[in-house]
């Protein structure tokens, strides 16, 4: 699908339902049953029940959703990747990634800038730290366990 050095092929990327070419701009929302690639210019939300693919010369400034997604171009926004994320060498993104299956792949060269979330659960760490239990409190319990 991309004649780069980081070329991937998907197994159904040869089929592909929808394309918004080069010299193309939407704005608004998009949703796509199948592969959706882009190759031109969106702004909004895309989403898609199968893939996204950003070309190249795709910039995107967008909230992303889809099984998976493949980054080739410019991305400015949210990408959440139901089974996979791939961000290719010519692949720029600037914003989060949340990917359930713990599938984020990047390529060598590839800029991103933002915060990643794998997983099925992200542990949440609590904003205020337990208080300490005072010395003497400690020594009475410590006493007490013993008899």
């Amino acid at each position: 699908m991309f004649n780069s050095k980081g070329s991937h092929e998907m197994a159904d990327a040869g089929k592909v339902d929808t394309v918004i070419g080069p010299g193309s701009t939407v704005k608004g929302d998009i949703h796509s049953r199948g592969t959706l690639r882009v190759d031109g210019k969106v702004e909004g939300k895309v989403n898609s029940d199968s893939s996204i693919i950003i070309g190249e010369k795709g910039v995107v400034k967008a909230e992303l959703a889809a099984a998976h997604i493949i980054i080739g171009g410019t991305v400015h926004g949210k990408v959440t990747g139901r089974e996979k994320v791939e961000i290719l060498s010519t692949g720029r993104l600037y914003g989060d990634v949340i990917t359930k299956s713990s599938k984020f792949v990047v390529a060598e060269g590839v800029i991103f800038e933002g915060r990643c979330s794998m997983g099925q659960s992200v542990e949440v760490k609590p904003a205020v730290p337990k208080p300490k239990q005072p010395e003497a409190e400690r020594q009475e319990v410590s006493a007490a366990g013993k008899g």
